[in-house]
């Protein structure tokens, strides 16, 4: 029977911070897949402490309250400063912290008569306050046991990427990864218009033969900030560039060949130029 309800729990928490993750999504004007995607794993997060605590109709409740509370806290992120990929801290971290605090509020001994406690909602507030103490405990733990890992690498080979790497992406910056294909492919694709607009306007130029370069430049809001520019190879004979480019079978050695003869992470690379392959 406790199995049953942590299962019916669980999935009611999920569904509930699902719907009210794409309803806050609709109200903002943009439903997406991937918000839908992360409501339910903050339900699932948030439910998680309580699933075998509190009876399915108080999971339905803390699924919303969890959604709301990560929701509100991934809108203000970017005035946190602080780096967290794939919103896995606020997420997980919040959601859990969310969930294990609402587990004080609304558990009911009946639910595991063996294991359980009344929450604050049936007579009992200390059991808040037991939930606290065991957050803020978890809090130390992980947090004495990341700075465990993470110190002793800073001073070992560091844990911070420089600053053109965080703006290229690792993809190129250290994996090398196809995605360079595929941008290769875009950027052929757009010079291909070009000269097609070029030929109907009738002011039709040699690209075939021409070196020059593609530029993604950042400009910074503030003026104390330096602007940063990225160039990008031009690739002659453009429309040699078919979808059929990842069946190559020289593809990974070109690859190799291309970072190897010019590495984005070599500091004598001028200006942050990032080598496309050559093909």
């Amino acid at each position: 029977e406790l199995a049953a309800i942590a299962v019916v729990n669980t999935n009611a928490a999920a569904a509930s911070a699902l719907v009210t993750w794409v309803v806050i999504d609709a109200a903002r004007g943009h439903i997406s897949v991937l918000g839908a995607c992360t409501g339910s794993i903050v339900g699932l997060v948030s439910i998680t402490p309580s699933c075998g605590y509190v009876q399915p109709g108080w999971a339905l409740l803390i699924g919303v309250i969890g959604a709301i509370i990560v929701y509100c806290l991934l809108l203000f992120k970017r005035y946190m400063r602080f780096d967290d990929t794939l919103d896995v801290a606020i997420c997980h971290g919040c959601g859990g912290i969310a969930g294990a605090f609402m587990t004080g509020l609304f558990a009911e001994r009946w639910v595991n008569p063996n294991g359980g406690a009344n929450g604050a909602f049936y007579g009992n507030p200390i059991q808040l306050w037991y939930q606290i103490i065991g957050i803020l405990t978890a809090i130390g733990f992980a947090s004495a046991c990341t700075a465990g890992i993470l110190l002793p690498l800073h001073f070992i080979m560091g844990i911070r990427l420089p600053h053109e790497d965080e703006i290229t992406g690792l993809d190129l910056a250290a994996h090398g990864e196809h995605w360079q294909a595929a941008a290769t492919r875009a950027a052929a694709d757009l010079v291909e218009r070009m000269r097609e607009q070029q030929e109907q306007s009738g002011n039709a130029t040699d690209y075939e033969h021409d070196n020059g370069t593609f530029e993604l430049t950042y400009k910074p809001g503030s003026t104390n900030v330096k602007p940063i520019t990225l160039q990008y190879s031009a690739i002659s004979s453009l429309p040699c560039l078919m979808p059929s480019l990842h069946s190559n079978e020289n593809f990974q050695q070109q690859q190799r060949d291309s970072h190897t003869e010019k590495d984005p992470r070599d500091s004598k690379a001028t200006n942050n130029e990032l080598q496309m392959m050559q093909f």
